[in-house]
Parts: C-alpha cells; structure tokens; sequence
C-alpha cells in the first residue's frame, strides 16, 4: 500500500436539521488534507469505491449501514472506524458514580427501542456490541476520560481531540455586551438543578436553545457574532463529570471564557489556565468575580483560545487519525497478501 497516496473516506454523520446539507468539519479538514471524501447519512453505500468508512457521533447513528456490514466478509469492505462523540459511563478510577438518573425521554427511548436513544447506558451497551459483532474496526473515543472507560473495558482504541477549524469563529473585537450564555439543550438536570439554582443566586444567563432543533442561530455566523458579543460560556453536564470539548472549542475559538463544572480528565484543557471551574453552588460567586475583573476574565480566555486555534485543531487531530488508520491498513494489506 502507498503510504502517501491520499486515502478514498466515505464520511458517516447524522447531519442536526439546521445543517442539513452541509459538510460536517471531520469531512472538510480531510478534503483539506488532500483525501478524497465522500458523505453519507446511512447505508447502504458501495463498499468497493472507498479505503475507509469513518463514522462519526455513535456508531448506533447508523443501522442500516451496520446491517450491510455484518452481512458482507470483512475482507470485502473497507476499514470501518468510529470517532466516538457520544458519553460514556465513567472509568472507575474516576470517583464518579457509576449510576446516573435518566431523564423521562431518555427512558422512553429505551423502552421503545429508539435507536436514537445516546444516554450513558444505551450508548455503553451498544458499542460492546458492536466491538464484539465485528461492526468497528478501530475505535477512538474523544478524549482521556472516554478513552479510560475503553482501556477498562478491554477495548483497543486511540485518542482524538474535538479540534478548531475556522468555521467554529474567530476574534471580531465586538464589545461584549452579553456576561453569561449556556450554549445547548435544557435537559432536565440544566434546567431543574443548574440553570434555575443560578437564577435563583442573581446569574442572568442567556440560554439559546437546543442542538438538534432547526435554530439557525446555533451554528455558523450568526453563532460566531453572538459568541463574540459574550463574556463567559458557562457549561453545565449532561452527566457529572463530563467535559463536552466541542462546546468548550466553540466558546474559546470566539474569545469567550469558558466557567465549568469541574469534570474529570479535561486535558489538553487545563483549569485555571485555559478556562475556570466550580461546582454548581460556588459557580455564581465565581461568574461575578470574572465578571466584575476584565483583565483576569480576559487572560484566561486568550490563553484557551491560543490553545485551541494554535494546538487543539482539527487539522492537527485528523492527521494524527489518518497515520492511525493508514498503519492498520498496512498491516492488513500485509496480511492479505501473506500466501
């Protein structure tokens, strides 16, 4: 196999109504890199015209590409890999509970057997069983806490980081006229536990809605001005201890910092460097410091938005992908070709 010919990818991504018809980032840095992609939603596709299937989110995303899988030999299909986006249960070492409550439509989809059910349990379920069906052939989980879980689990896997690409904003030094903003869904513990708990304490946060609603605002220009009119992104978790990285890179890409509950494993991301954290009662304390100190306010996200636009990109993390799968492609090249 030639190591440096540009590989043939087809692209698997669940497009959110508001970007239907557009090119998710994974698809476009690859493009960037020289690889030749093309895009799917779900199978079935013609296995013979690509090197790679890259599913991007959750693997459950796609069923009717997984029935095609498991229907044709895996030397006649190209090589399938999962850049996992998705929580997962925490690794043990991580103190976290083990056991999350779920809320009413979580439990809905799981008693109805939706297979676009993603909370902790479903989604842990389902990608054992998919590793252990033979559906994925290498999996990289988002993260150190996520890629923990799968050592413990007995999975082999590799990490990746939700990087920066220009098209998640840049610096436009508009004046900032909005001092809180929680970016995303108002699931039942944002909004019972959290978002109501910094009302309550005088924290007037704006809330712009859901990701998966038709809201253009959330996504591409109209997002990146309001990101830039905004002092601190706050970001509550869906599960404790959770670091949601896309929100963070979108947050820090447009200058904005970033005020989190404490999660475990962040890294590259460090608090009290790159953005700060508290837990939920402290937060309000914490939100009116930075707000009443521009300067400090100010430093740490510079310093989160030099990380993710200098390091913490797409570009940097799709290439390391990329020489992942091309060294599994070479060895299976290898073994095929072994009399």
């Amino acid at each position: 196999m030639d190591i440096e010919k540009p590989l043939n990818i087809k692209v698997f991504d669940r497009r959110v109504p508001a970007l239907a018809g557009t090119k998710p980032t994974v698809g476009k840095v690859l493009e960037e890199l020289g690889h030749n992609v093309t895009y799917a939603e779900d199978g079935p596709v013609d296995f013979s015209s690509s090197d790679v299937i890259i599913e991007f989110g959750n693997p459950g995303y796609f069923p009717k590409l997984r029935r095609q899988l498991l229907e044709t030999p895996r030397e006649k299909r190209p090589l399938v890999a999962v850049l996992y986006a998705e929580p997962l249960p925490p690794p043990r070492a991580s103190g976290l509970p083990r056991w999350s409550a779920l809320n009413k439509v979580e439990i809905a989809k799981i008693l109805l057997h939706d297979w676009r059910a993603t909370d902790i349990y479903t989604n842990a379920y389902n990608l054992r069983r998919f590793i252990r069906e033979g559906s994925i052939d290498m999996l990289f989980t988002t993260g150190e806490e996520q890629h923990e879980y799968a050592n413990e689990q007995g999975y082999e896997s590799w990490v990746y980081h939700y990087g920066y690409h220009p098209s998640h904003g840049r610096l436009l030094g508009l004046e900032r006229d909005i001092d809180v903003m929680f970016l995303g869904e108002t699931r039942p513990r944002r909004r019972r536990k959290l978002l109501s708990r910094l009302k309550r304490a005088g924290i007037d946060v704006t809330v712009r809605g859901s990701w998966h609603k038709n809201e253009k605002a959330l996504w591409g220009e109209e997002r990146v001005q309001f990101l830039n009119r905004t002092k601190i992104m706050i970001h509550l978790q869906r599960y404790p201890g959770k670091t949601a990285h896309k929100r963070f890179v979108i947050g820090l890409a447009n200058g904005t910092m970033v005020v989190a509950e404490p999660s475990y494993r962040p890294e590259p991301l460090v608090p009290g460097v790159h953005y700060a954290e508290a837990p939920i009662d402290q937060m309000p304390e914490l939100i009116r410091y930075y707000l009443n100190n521009d300067a400090e306010r100010e430093k740490i996200a510079m310093a989160g938005h030099k990380l993710v636009t200098e390091e913490l990109t797409f570009e940097n993390t799709m290439r390391d992908v990329v020489d992942t799968i091309r060294g599994r492609l070479v060895e299976r090249s290898f073994m095929t070709q072994r009399p």
